[in-house]
């Protein structure tokens, strides 16, 4: 176990850790990408659902 731990310490002194300002933007990027990514499920799923309804009225 302690091996583990002296290696796991090691290896985080080798990572190149991001600034904050590269934080910062990625961490917008994501959450834009996923806002963006919701809002077209959302009107995907809202156009099957009335495509779906309309097909019943149908039959």
């Amino acid at each position: 176990m302690g091996e583990f731990f002296k290696d796991f310490k090691a290896e985080s002194k080798r990572v190149i850790w991001p600034t904050r300002q590269e934080l910062i933007s990625k961490t917008i990027t994501v959450i834009s990408t996923s806002v963006l990514t919701s809002c077209i499920l959302l009107v995907l799923d809202w156009v099957y659902n009335n495509v779906l309804l309309l097909l019943h009225q149908w039959i």
